[in-house]
């Protein structure tokens, strides 16, 4: 019985895993929805007052977004909690086009 329910698990795991479709741009292997928009986030430009927070993955870069957002807003926390951290400082590349819809891509230069 408990095996069972490990192999649906595994099962539903697997599913959902391999429902993403990919593509590549230049060689490179991205989410087709990505490569769908790439020239879209190739051609975004920063304004010269953006800030750009980059890390290595499980760096912090979730607290550091928290932080820049408090210091952006003078540390008022409720300005700071009227909307969820990726809506308030998207990362390029990990725009959810599943979850957020294809045209979160097309609403980062409003975004930002």
């Amino acid at each position: 019985m408990a095996q069972d329910k490990v192999e649906e698990t595994s099962e539903l795991q697997w599913s959902l895993l391999c429902r993403e479709e990919f593509s590549q741009v230049n060689g490179i292997i991205l989410q087709k929805k990505v490569c769908d928009c790439w020239d879209k986030i190739w051609n975004f430009q920063a304004k010269p007052d953006d800030l750009l927070i980059a890390s290595y993955p499980k760096a912090g870069t979730t607290w550091t977004q928290e932080i820049v957002d408090l210091i952006q807003n003078d540390g008022d926390i409720e300005k700071s909690r009227r909307a969820p951290i990726q809506l308030r400082q998207p990362f390029l590349d990990w725009i959810k086009m599943t979850y957020w819809g294809k045209s979160s891509i097309y609403k980062l230069t409003v975004l930002i």
